[in-house]
């Protein structure tokens, strides 16, 4: 019966630093109403994309959400709270949906269409960015786009790739030859030429559906194109892509830890109490610090309060507290955690490899500083990492 008290007050107690670490973040629905017992990441990933969730940052007029940066964040991280791995995968695809949303306010043309198509068929897009030693510059791509009749012939490959096997759509970008031009497009998943390889044999994330997309002379409509811009030039649309991406990871990871802080707070009682009490605090900290500042970038774009070089230096700090948060948060709770975190199978060692891939994601840190300090120095910011 003492035991039983003993387990109820640990669980209220992990409930009550789990609604302080919320605190500020809009409140959004269940990100992940079915499936969520599922064994099975696909049917967790397509559960999720059934929802409201894959459909918030489309304007409402087109059947979307209509949800700003931070409301779509505040979804990102409810579901990293959840599911890491499918946060992670969905982050992709809320980052493509984004990127679409702003380059259409901003033009008001005709990409109004494939949002509404994404939204009313509920399609997964994948962000297919990434590739084998290119560059954080979405704009700056290794993949080579031949001009067709009727649009472009796309040959290249992209790695790591989430939602390689649920995405519906990719929305990549690629070099247009000896033109000296970048484009971003929506390639179909299903299309001939594209093949996506093996799963990638990572330690945490393992169920993002990772892998590896090769493009083989893959044809795509003009009308799936909706920018073109120099080849390696830094406009609008990157400086979109990077602060997207970087408040959605930043909120996805937030999710992870306040879940693992939470864990850590409703654990046997192992470990004394003020020292349990003292890592709990510090964790906390270093959370409360990355949520505020996760939503102040946010709302900061929204509002159009950052823009330009600004927005470039505000991403790249985030990104690098990120994952110095991650580090404070994790050597504050290990001691708490005990042995859970080297048991294999146990919740806290998965949440903690999870955790340990919010330092994997680009922009790197080395870029991020670079940023600064150029930001620091009035000279030109640039997304090319000087080696």
């Amino acid at each position: 019966m003492k035991t039983s008290a003993n387990s109820d007050a640990r669980t209220a107690q992990g409930e009550c630093w789990g609604e302080l670490l919320a605190a500020g973040w809009h409140d959004v629905p269940d990100p992940l109403p079915q499936a969520r017992d599922s064994t099975d990441p696909r049917e967790r990933i397509m559960a999720a994309a059934a929802g409201d969730l894959a459909v918030l940052p489309i304007p409402a007029q087109f059947g979307g959400g209509d949800g700003d940066l931070v409301t779509t964040a505040s979804a990102q991280r409810r579901l990293g709270h959840r599911d890491p791995s499918v946060a992670v995968a969905l982050n992709m695809h809320m980052h493509s949906i984004g990127l679409l949303a702003e380059h259409w306010k901003r033009h008001r043309d005709a990409s109004w269409m494939l949002m509404e198509a994404i939204g009313a068929g509920h399609q997964l897009v994948g962000s297919a960015f990434a590739e084998p030693g290119g560059s954080a510059n979405i704009l700056r791509s290794k993949t080579r786009a031949v001009r067709t009749r009727t649009g472009f012939a796309l040959t290249g490959t992209k790695f790591p790739c989430s939602l390689s096997s649920t995405a519906e759509l990719f929305c990549l970008s690629a070099q247009v030859e000896d033109e000296g031009l970048a484009i971003v497009a929506l390639c179909p998943a299903a299309s001939p030429g594209l093949k996506v390889e093996g799963a990638w044999n990572s330690l945490g994330m393992r169920a993002s559906d990772t892998a590896r997309v090769e493009l083989t002379e893959v044809e795509i409509d003009r009308r799936l194109v909706f920018h073109e811009a120099p080849a390696g030039s830094v406009d609008e649309t990157v400086i979109d892509g990077l602060i997207w991406f970087v408040v959605l990871i930043s909120a996805t990871y937030h999710g992870v830890l306040s879940a693992l802080t939470e864990l850590a707070a409703a654990g046997p009682g192992r470990c004394p109490a003020q020292r349990r009490a003292a890592a709990l605090v510090a964790a906390a900290t270093e959370l409360s610090v990355l949520g505020a500042a996760c939503r102040s970038v946010g709302h900061g774009w929204t509002e159009g309060r950052l823009r330009g070089d600004s927005a470039m230096a505000a991403a790249a700090a985030l990104r690098i507290h990120l994952s110095t948060a991650t580090d404070r948060v994790l050597a504050s709770l290990r001691p708490v955690l005990g042995a859970a975190v080297y048991t294999q199978g146990s919740r806290a060692s998965g949440l903690v490899m999870d955790a340990l891939a919010a330092h994997h994601h680009p922009p790197s840190v080395p870029l991020c500083e670079a940023l600064i300090a150029a930001a620091g120095a009035g000279q030109p910011l640039s997304l090319d990492l000087v080696r």
